[in-house]
């Protein structure tokens, strides 16, 4: 692994203010990238831009853990539960690249992060098995293919729980060393798919998470790490985070989509960047994904992701003619949001005694939320 030099993605000459910026980004920040995406950032602006640490990450905006503000893992370290039906484990907290991004930046850009103690995974495994509400649990980072035999010895625990009939694993590894992705490794993940014919409800079924952002990543050796899964049977679901001058607009989201499906993955998410620390200049406003949405609303509904922006209480699920509700907060524009979730069971699925911030509840229950929006204007040059 290698750290990033410090060129910008576009190869432009820094003025000074930039380049103390940049410093002041990499003494709290790590950058890192494996050698196989190494190869791609020198040959994809699109690519470079989200692994190049910018001198814009060292404005001050953002929340230093946006979605993490509002979960508790009850005492577990690497569980966490915000929803009625799922449960997250993040076994392993390390990345072979870090994206610039990246809503974690504080644990894994940061170096905070550790991984789970046998004990950590054999306490989450005995809270999940006590509630039969649970029916999903996804296996994240990190990234867990970076360490097989804890993902393999996570899975195992996983497979036991009677109740739970979906296993998800995200992977952003897929991209960022294809050559780790081997047959071995799909045939072990392969192994905890089960098919019940006689009473399907009893089934389990795995499937793999894999975040890609611009064709670019597409690469022959990314298409060939992907089809070790696909060819058996383990579905692959693509998700996308929308990010200004990378992928906002209808072309490169339908271009991306359509090489999905022509490979055999599945369009999934289509993630609303988090306002996290450093974030600024990749966030675009929520409207720009429903516009693109609606710009290729008329092709086939197997190009129609979910488009979705996250608070600390859960997803918010957007879509084509969606009408957003603004309101100002302290001179900057939140969109105003009833979710779908009741306060009494967020508060009990997340072991929560209160909200988190820029949160209420209505008078039905439900939980109101507030999130920072993004815009479309390019920062000025520093």
């Amino acid at each position: 692994m290698s750290t990033i030099s410090n060129e910008t993605s576009n190869k432009k000459k820094l003025s000074e203010r930039e380049r103390q910026m940049q410093q002041e980004v990499l003494k709290r920040f790590r950058s890192k990238v494996s050698p196989s995406l190494g190869k791609l950032v020198k040959e994809s602006d699109a690519v470079a831009k989200q692994f190049i640490p910018s001198p814009y990450e060292a404005l001050e905006f953002g929340t230093e853990k946006p979605f993490e503000e509002g979960k508790n893992n009850h005492g577990i370290y690497g569980l966490e539960r915000i929803y009625e039906d799922r449960a997250v484990l993040t076994p392993y907290f390390e990345c072979s690249a870090y994206c610039r991004y990246c809503f974690k930046k504080t644990r894994t850009l940061g170096g905070e992060a550790k991984r789970m103690t046998d004990e950590n995974i054999d306490a989450a495994i005995a809270y999940i098995g006590s509630d039969a509400r649970i029916k999903t649990v996804l296996i994240t980072g990190g990234d867990p293919f970076i360490d097989q035999e804890l993902l393999e010895q996570v899975l195992v625990k996983v497979a036991e729980i009677p109740h739970v009939r979906n296993i998800r694993v995200g992977t952003r590894n897929i991209l960022f060393q294809p050559e780790a992705i081997t047959d071995e490794l799909a045939e072990m993940i392969a192994r905890f798919n089960h098919i019940d014919y006689e009473n399907p409800a009893n089934s389990r079924n795995i499937s793999v998470g894999l975040s890609i952002n611009h064709k670019d990543e597409l690469t022959p050796d990314v298409i060939r790490a992907a089809q070790r899964f696909i060819s058996r049977g383990i579905i692959i679901r693509g998700q996308t985070v929308l990010m200004k001058g990378i992928n906002d607009n209808p072309q490169a989201i339908l271009e991306l989509i359509s090489m999905f499906l022509a490979v055999g993955i599945v369009p999934y998410y289509l993630f609303h960047c988090m306002p996290v620390i450093g974030a600024k200049h990749f966030r675009t406003s929520v409207q720009r994904g429903i516009d693109i949405l609606n710009a290729i609303s008329r092709f086939s509904g197997s190009t129609a992701p979910h488009y979705v922006y996250v608070t600390p209480i859960g997803k918010h699920r957007v879509g084509p003619g969606h009408h957003l509700e603004y309101v100002e907060i302290e001179g900057l524009k939140y969109i105003k949001a009833t979710t779908p979730y009741k306060a009494t069971d967020f508060l009990e699925f997340s072991d929560n005694d209160k909200l988190p911030p820029l949160h209420e509840i209505n008078e039905d229950g439900y939980v109101v939320s507030y999130y920072l929006d993004g815009d479309d204007d390019e920062l000025e040059v520093l």
